[in-house]
């Protein structure tokens, strides 16, 4: 009959391996060929949008990429994301770190066609928004219906505000957000990998957080069945003697 300690020693066991496992797999990054040679036109410029954040929250600038549809992403990009409670805040530090490869950088997204005028960011709660441009600075909000005034600077900057402590962007102005002037750059392959960009564009951070998870319980699975296998044939005489020690 196995002994406690044994149990408590095979309990331990799997569990530092499948912590393991699964800091492997959030630290683990990816690319996409597009992250790599990402496009470039002329239009940039024009349709650029305009930032409004609190005065104590700015962005640090502003990256951007070309789809090959033409579709033009705006990366705004922050220090960081802060919650009020020092203990979480922390907590969710490390684990954005781990889950982009170590950029704890916030990095809000807000993408224009300019051929057609159709736009999309996320709001409040990360819910979706589709707009276009209408003539006259206006934007019509598709999911709602609902159309916007002086919505875009010169009928083509759409004018984003800050709404959350996350950096949700928002077509309605908020109380205290100031307009910004940001540095706007082209994203290159060493900011793409540097940032986790291929994670963040790819997945949502809680997606990636449980499948990795996922697959740490099954790689944990498969290495000590492995092992255990190895064990009862015999392959590993020199653990088997100190386990019936």
């Amino acid at each position: 009959m196995v002994s406690k300690r044994k149990v408590g020693l095979i309990a331990l066991w799997l569990v530092m391996n499948t912590l393991l496992f699964w800091f492997v797999g959030l630290a683990s990054s990816g690319y996409s060929l597009e992250g790599y040679l990402p496009g470039e036109t002329e239009k940039v410029r024009e349709y650029s949008p305009v930032i409004y954040a609190e005065p104590g929250d700015m962005p640090q600038g502003i990256l951007y990429m070309v789809s090959r549809n033409g579709t033009v992403q705006y990366y705004i990009v922050w220090r960081d994301e802060y919650f009020s409670n020092l203990v979480i805040d922390k907590l969710y530090r490390f684990f954005r770190g781990l889950v982009y490869s170590g950029a704890t950088q916030d990095i809000e997204v807000f993408k224009i066609n300019p051929g057609d005028g159709t736009f999309y960011f996320q709001t409040k709660g990360h819910v979706e928004v589709h707009g276009k441009l209408l003539p006259g600075g206006k934007c019509l909000w598709l999911e709602r219906n609902v159309t916007v005034s002086n919505c875009a600077e010169n009928g083509t900057h759409v004018k984003l505000y800050v709404v959350t402590w996350n950096h949700m962007l928002s077509l309605q102005p908020e109380n205290g957000t100031v307009r910004t002037e940001l540095k706007m750059r082209h994203m290159t392959p060493e900011d793409y990998v540097s940032l986790g960009m291929f994670r963040r564009t790819q997945y949502s951070m809680a997606g990636i957080t449980f499948s990795s998870l996922t697959l740490a319980l099954l790689a944990t699975l498969a290495f000590n069945g492995v092992l255990y296998l190895a064990w009862r044939k015999g392959y590993l005489r020199v653990f088997k003697k100190l386990w019936e020690d």
